[in-house]
């Protein structure tokens, strides 16, 4: 049940689809979980709601490899199981690939539209990361991928839906189709098939203690753009409301249960921590230096690397800025960057 183009094989989205990788930063570390090497589901991830029966690893199907992870709800039931790979420390940006199929005889029939979530993208723990709270910017925050039968067949192909808890609103729906702003693309997901899935959040900056709306979640299948919004509030804590987590999920609806007993399989899931698995590597024109003191050197007015100038400002001397002037511009305008983001200037 594996292989590209057969039952639980990958397919593409066809013409008219965006081919794109995201342009980010080196990574503090990139981490992949190899379903075969694990005993234990605990060992992997941690659960917050459902039934520890429902999440399983299994042999057939895989999509590489002899394990992958089977989540089951059962009919007339909402839960699954909501599983959690969690980072200590919190994360600034995610970089998240995984593959996910759903079982062939899937069904989203009674409730039009019906909605399943199956992936945590990024969630920042608290009481508004879900169930309709609203994020004040300190109380958690979520981005979370559905599958959906909105403008579909009960049975099948199925849409994709992005669901965010942010600032400005709880439950903010995308979906990912033809009439939403933020969609580049309207995938089908048929049951049966397995897909590359990947997500990249980053959270919003802040000044002066509140959220800018400038965070980013991108989704991708199949390695192409279908979704790009850049204009998110997630948080106004860059302490203690950042990405806390990541990882599978299956739960049916919301006040309404699954019609009979649903399957999803997921597998080779990795991750990018603080980066992207497609950095720019330096020497491309993308890493920022500081000059040597009393350096000659000049940027080029058209280089990637010059830190820009106004209309007032010789271009000459854009090679004089250090990374102390720009921290200290940055501290002026009250501009509050997360601990570690200087190291960015070195890279």
């Amino acid at each position: 049940m594996a292989g590209a183009g057969a039952v639980l094989g990958a397919i593409g989205l066809g013409t008219g689809s965006v081919a794109a990788a995201p342009a980010g930063s080196r990574p503090d570390d990139i981490i992949h979980l190899d379903y075969d090497e694990y005993d234990d589901i605990s060992d992997l991830y941690w659960l917050s709601n459902g039934d520890v029966d429902n999440i399983n690893f299994v042999s057939d199907p895989v999509y590489s490899g002899e394990s992958a992870i089977q989540i089951e709800v059962n009919g007339d039931t909402h839960w699954g199981a909501n599983a959690h790979y969690e980072f200590e420390d919190g994360l600034f940006e995610l970089n998240t690939r995984m593959r996910f199929a759903l079982n062939t005889n899937w069904s989203m029939e009674g409730r039009d539209p019906s909605n399943c979530r199956l992936w945590n993208c990024a969630l920042s723990l608290g009481e508004a990361s879900a169930g309709g709270d609203v994020p004040d910017g300190t109380n958690g925050w979520s981005n979370r991928m559905y599958v959906t039968s909105r403008g579909t067949d009960p049975e099948g192909p199925f849409h994709l839906l992005s669901d965010t808890y942010h600032i400005d609103a709880a439950q903010d729906h995308n979906y990912i189709m033809d009439d939403d702003e933020y969609a580049l693309a309207q995938p089908n997901i048929v049951p049966g098939v397995w897909y590359d899935f990947e997500s990249y959040v980053c959270v919003n900056s802040v000044s002066n203690g509140e959220a800018n709306s400038d965070g980013i979640v991108r989704y991708w299948l199949d390695g192409d753009l279908i979704f790009e919004r850049e204009n998110f509030s997630f948080t106004s804590d860059l302490g203690d409301n950042i990405i806390d987590t990541t990882g599978p999920v299956n739960h049916y609806g919301g006040r309404y249960e699954a019609p009979k007993d649903l399957f999803s399989y997921y597998d080779d899931h990795s991750m990018a921590l603080n980066g992207t698995f497609e950095f720019e590597p330096c020497g491309s024109g993308n890493c920022t230096t500081t000059p040597e003191e009393e350096s000659d050197t000049e940027f080029d007015d058209d280089s990637s690397s010059d830190l820009g100038s106004d209309d007032e400002t010789d271009s000459d001397t854009a090679g004089d800025v250090s990374e102390d002037d720009i921290e200290e511009a940055l501290s002026d305008a009250g501009v509050e960057l997360p601990q570690g983001f200087g190291e960015l200037f070195s890279r």
